[in-house]
């Protein structure tokens, strides 16, 4: 069944047309918007169909029942923001004010999406996030694909104010914006062989196992594609209703040059670092991969590379870039 939201509204606004003033129309809109968005949150269409994610939810909602805040880190395309959504959809209707919201990170905006009412941050002491209002409330906040510090700190420090039963949940490809900001960081790994290969056989064949004759391409073609579902997804996408030698081909020529969207998945990664962090990766690889951590650290710090603070970011990215590579 479908809703139309002009119609609802003119039904809604003829009954009293008396009574209603133009702020009362504007107050039913955003009822009814309201009512809008929670029905696709609770069924939203993008989440059919989905394998692989079971588990992780399983874990997630575990960890919820013991922790406030949440850390859900990984690299680039390996499901984070899929696995958030599942969580919110399902979720949401056990709390009385909830939000989920990509990147951005501001007190008026975040106001706005669990009050559902605009707020000015003038009227904000400084950039503390206000929450007086909430403090009774039962608030389910998601901040996802979060690549900057800038008011996560307040946010975290302030969201310790709200009740017991408050969650908040943020992804983010930095684990150093987590680390001491969150009660427990959850790494998303790569999928294992049998998701992988369900997700695969979806994009490319509709149905959750390969086609007769595909079955070895299928394998290899998964495991090119390294347990990331973003790339199965565009890999399964491409391969779909082809021919074994089209297949074969395609295959053939990944081995010799690799599909860039899967190669700027792991760029993202290394993007995220700033020009010094990225010179301290660079040598590294190529100098001194494999040599004792403070060895490595006195001989970047004499050279100026201020490597003691450096590292760890370095070795953040190391980490996910290794996982995919192995």
């Amino acid at each position: 069944m479908h809703i139309n939201l002009d119609k609802s509204l003119y039904f809604l606004t003829s009954l009293f047309p008396i009574i209603f003033a133009r702020d009362d129309s504007q107050l039913i809109a955003n009822v009814v918007n309201d009512v809008l968005q929670k029905r696709y949150l609770r069924h939203p269409i993008e989440l059919k169909g989905l394998v692989g994610t079971e588990e992780i939810c399983r874990n997630v909602e575990l960890l919820m029942k013991r922790v406030r805040i949440i850390g859900i880190w990984g690299m680039g395309g390996i499901g984070k923001t899929t696995i958030a959504k599942v969580l919110f959809a399902k979720l949401f209707p056990q709390y009385d004010n909830v939000c989920f919201v990509v990147k951005e990170i501001s007190v008026d905006r975040l106001l706005f999406e669990l009050l559902k009412e605009e707020i000015s941050t003038s009227n904000l002491v400084g950039l503390a996030f206000d929450m007086k209002r909430l403090n009774n409330k039962k608030v389910l906040i998601v901040l996802d694909d979060v690549d900057s510090l800038d008011q996560l700190e307040h946010l975290c420090r302030d969201f310790r104010d709200l009740s017991e039963d408050s969650r908040l949940i943020i992804t983010t490809r930095n684990r150093q914006l987590l680390a001491g900001r969150v009660d427990w960081i959850y790494k998303v790994e790569k999928w294992k062989a049998s998701e992988s290969l369900q997700l695969f056989s979806l994009e490319a064949f509709k149905e959750t196992h390969p086609q007769r004759g595909y079955e070895d391409l299928a394998t290899m073609a998964v495991k090119y594609a390294g347990g990331i579902p973003l790339a199965l997804k565009v890999l399964g996408s491409y391969l779909r209703s082809k021919s074994i030698k089209f297949w074969e081909s395609t295959l053939r020529k990944l081995n010799k040059y690799p599909n860039e969207t899967i190669v700027n998945l792991l760029k993202v990664s290394y993007d995220g670092l700033d020009d010094l962090e990225k010179k301290i990766f660079l040598d590294i690889a190529f100098f001194f991969n494999g040599e004792e951590k403070d060895h490595v650290i006195s001989i970047l710090d004499a050279c100026g590379f201020e490597a003691s603070s450096g590292i760890d970011c370095v070795e953040n990215v190391a980490e996910t870039l290794q996982d995919e590579v192995d």
